[in-house]
């Protein structure tokens, strides 16, 4: 399951562009909607009426929305009783949206204005920023009827734009033309998809829509030093950015360096059997016996061969790899596979 958090602050066109990911494909959620469903069962209008009293509802005991924001608004105490009533519950939502079998392959875009205030980013896979200029935004919400006094007010409630921004993985400037946000929504919808199916270990799937294999690009480091002495079969281990998310596992690969392709062998993972816990990169070039310590790898990644998992012996897990090696000959070897 991949998803993404999209958030952005008062009036800066958040459910304009969340529309746009959902023509796109994406499966959306507007977490608006899933609070005014809330407001309308029992027990929450029970603790509504306990932090804000009678006069925040109408004469069918339903929630006045307008009135509780002019509150939360200027009473920061009051937003965060509110926010800790609603959001576990909406993040429960959710995750039963996510649960659904129809939406397993899914990609899910959450529209949430609070992402970093709260610290919710953890709950996302990656996170996206819209943002409009000042001048922008208070000629649309005024548009909407919402005076330039009001939207000050509201938006000085929120992180600075700019710091979420920074914060994110996307951004997209929602201050010009329709058609070059949807330009941008376009260009991040393709690398969300990108992103979800490294995650899932889909590598062959990325050259259709990225044009290229995934690859990551490392540093070649001294690592433990098993690959030669041990299981006769040497690694390069590489040291890589933070954040390069693909499925640990077993890879027929091909490696770029010094203007030169190899084909071989990588696995992303823990190494189980001798009990590491930090993930590593390693890749073996068939036919290569040249120092490549400090050289600068490109992995491009061909094919997954399968789960990283514990072995029985260090002889199990030996004969398991050349195994592996001679299955990503054997996919390499193909036409197809070329790059």
């Amino acid at each position: 399951m991949f998803i993404a958090g999209l958030t952005g602050n008062y009036g800066m066109g958040k459910s304009a562009v969340l529309a746009i990911f959902r023509k796109l494909g994406a499966l959306t959620v507007d977490t608006d909607t899933l609070v005014h469903k809330l407001l309308n069962e029992k027990n929450i209008i029970n603790k509504i009426k306990k932090l804000f009293g009678n006069d925040v509802f109408d004469a069918k005991s339903k929630v006045i929305r307008k009135k509780v924001a002019e509150k939360v608004f200027i009473n920061k105490k009051l937003r965060t009783e509110l926010e800790d009533i609603l959001h576990p519950l909406v993040f429960k939502e959710i995750q039963k949206i996510k649960i659904k079998p129809k939406n397993k392959n899914k990609l899910i875009i959450v529209e949430a204005p609070v992402i970093f205030e709260r610290g919710y980013e953890k709950n996302f896979d990656r996170t996206i920023t819209v943002f409009a200029g000042k001048k922008t935004t208070l000629k649309r919400l005024g548009k909407s009827g919402i005076s330039p006094e009001t939207a000050r007010q509201r938006l000085g409630c929120q992180m600075p734009i700019e710091k979420k921004i920074k914060m994110s993985d996307f951004s997209v400037n929602n201050s010009k033309t329709l058609q070059q946000t949807k330009k941008q929504a376009a260009e991040i919808f393709r690398k969300l998809l990108v992103a979800k199916l490294a995650s899932e270990g889909k590598v062959e799937q990325i050259k259709k829509i990225a044009g290229r294999p995934f690859y990551i690009e490392g540093k070649v480091i001294k690592g433990a030093g098993r690959g030669g002495k041990i299981l006769h079969i040497p690694t390069a281990n590489l040291s890589v950015s933070e954040g390069t998310d693909i499925k640990e596992g077993v890879y027929a690969v091909k490696v770029i360096f010094d203007k030169h392709i190899y084909n071989g062998a990588a696995n992303i993972g823990t190494n189980p059997t001798f009990g590491d816990t930090a993930v590593n990169y390693e890749v073996h070039l068939f036919d290569f016996a040249k120092n490549l310590l400090g050289k600068k790898l490109r992995v491009n990644f061909i094919k997954r061969i399968r789960d990283e998992k514990k072995f029985p012996s260090i002889k199990a897990l030996e004969v398991q790899i050349k195994k592996d090696i001679n299955r990503a000959k054997q996919m390499l070897s193909n036409k197809y596979e070329k790059t």
